[in-house]
């Protein structure tokens, strides 16, 4: 992700201080994100809801993906698929 974003410009990247050089890659890798919700959004909703709305309903669906189970739930629930 660095290079293609970044290019040549990379190496300046990468010899900041750790967290600066962390700060900037988590900026670039949110826009990214915020780049392809857009054009999802124009592609697919754009008549149906503006773009703030269809951010928050994507970022609910996502937020409701996490699963909170121990290991040991994952583990019986895998259990009881395979038999």
């Amino acid at each position: 992700m660095i290079y293609r974003r970044y290019g040549g410009s990379a190496n300046d990247i990468l010899s900041m201080p750790f967290f600066d050089g962390y700060e900037l890659i988590q900026f670039a890798l949110d826009e990214e994100v915020e780049e392809k919700l857009y054009i999802r959004w124009a592609i697919g909703y754009q008549h149906v809801m503006g773009f703030d709305e269809f951010k928050r309903q994507v970022d609910f669906s996502r937020k409701a993906a996490v699963d909170n189970r121990s290991a040991e739930e994952i583990l019986d629930s895998v259990r009881e698929i395979i038999g």
